[in-house]
């Protein structure tokens, strides 16, 4: 991971789980979800950019570094958006 990408880091750490809570949030109700089902898609929609998605990066050779700083900087921010998911997936 090279520091000069973490703009990109931050980005990707706000941008997935608030368009991923976004998502959740409009498409439960239309998928006729129980409560249950309904906490569990919000809960996985906050959660942060995976390491798989590294791992992929790199075998492919498509800028590691810039994917390694979105996946270390979004597991930091969940931090923040975890909890915000819990509260909307409990409510």
């Amino acid at each position: 991971m090279r520091w000069s990408d973490w703009h990109l880091g931050v980005i990707g750490g706000i941008v997935c789980p608030v368009v991923g809570l976004a998502c959740a949030l409009v498409l439960a109700p239309l998928l006729g979800l129980s409560e249950f089902q309904r906490g569990l898609l919000i809960l996985f929609s906050v959660l942060p950019p995976a390491v798989l998605n590294f791992m992929v990066a790199e075998q492919f050779r498509q800028e590691p570094g810039k994917v390694a700083s979105i996946v270390l900087i979004g597991n930091l921010m969940s931090v923040i958006f975890v909890p915000l998911g819990l509260a909307f997936a409990i409510r």
